[in-house]
């Protein structure tokens, strides 16, 4: 079994459960994920099964969009809510939704972002949060990220008084919602914590199609799992070609396969045709079985240099 599984986190599991609970209903020992949910965090974490596994760095570029809260007028030490928190001096009731606004304005392109002391960040190997639950300073540098949109979408009162802004924003690699949140609170020079969060979507995955643990199991125990386990095809918009036995008996051999440019079928929403060090997705008898770079030779044709083999299976 190759391909990927749209699962919908629940609140309260760790990501590295879910990936052995996936592990345990489908029967399958090659199982991953390309990037972490927070335990309090819910939301849609895409799971790798089989050969699958090997794309995990494909999904570094993907654009990822989360739906958080961030309840003013509180500070805390992982800058969420399941931290130690305290209330601030500040009176942050005469903060108005126009003054969110603009400050989230402030967030959006590339911007310097220090990531929070309890993170899975590593130093010399150990996690920062496990350096930070010892009483150990953790001094992160600001690194780069972006942030493609940042936007205000309700403001209200919470039930302990505190206003409460929800946010959406839709960002890249290596970026922190509850540094978003905690830049914000300093800002406006009152405090806040994230309360909430859920990832809402990650590149072509999104969160109302989405499956839970539950759901999953029931269709595996059901031999229903056709859509729900979906295909590397669907996911990654590469170029595909179609192998004749011949060729991808040469592929699995080592042996250097060249073949027809005219015969690399583009996605429709592709806007270069243009095949030079292009990841080519093989095909063989229908199915995905490897990703190879297109070397063109200037005569219409082009070597399939190898990338990664997704098997058989």
């Amino acid at each position: 079994m190759t391909g990927i599984i749209n699962l919908y986190k629940e609140k309260g599991m760790t990501s590295h459960t879910c990936v052995a609970k996936v592990r345990k209903i489908l029967n399958i020992k090659k199982t991953g994920h390309p990037g972490t949910l927070d335990p309090e965090a819910t939301g849609v974490l895409p799971i790798m099964v089989g050969g699958a596994t090997r794309c995990s760095d494909l999904f570094l570029d993907m654009r990822k969009v989360y739906r958080a809260e961030a309840t003013l007028g509180l500070k805390s030490d992982t800058q969420d809510i399941w931290g130690n928190v305290e209330k601030t001096a500040a009176n942050a009731s005469k903060i108005t939704s126009e003054e969110v606004e603009k400050v989230l304005g402030g967030f959006k392109g590339t911007v310097l972002q220090v990531p929070p002391a309890y993170s899975a960040l590593k130093k010399d190997g150990v996690p920062y949060y496990k350096l930070a639950r010892r009483g150990e300073e953790v001094h992160a540098e600001a690194r780069p990220v972006s942030i493609y949109s940042c936007e205000l979408i309700s403001f209200k009162t919470g039930e302990d008084g505190l206003p409460v802004a929800e946010i959406e924003v839709c960002c890249g690699r290596g970026t922190y919602i509850r540094t978003i949140i905690n830049d914000l609170g300093e800002s406006l020079g009152c405090g806040a914590v994230m309360s909430k969060l859920e990832r809402t979507s990650y590149g072509n995955f999104h969160a109302v199609n989405a499956v839970t643990l539950e759901k999953l199991e029931a269709a595996a125990q059901g031999g229903n799992l056709q859509g729900i386990v979906r295909p590397i095809r669907d996911l990654f918009d590469f170029p595909r070609l179609e192998l004749t036995s011949k060729e991808q008996t040469f592929y699995m051999q080592g042996r250097t396969v060249t073949a027809d440019s005219g015969r690399i079928e583009f996605p429709e929403n592709c806007e270069n045709s243009d095949i030079a060090n292009v990841r080519i997705l093989l095909f063989f008898e229908g199915r995905e079985f490897a990703l190879s770079t297109a070397v063109p030779d200037g005569a219409g044709r082009c070597a399939l240099k190898p990338e990664r083999y997704f098997g058989t299976d």
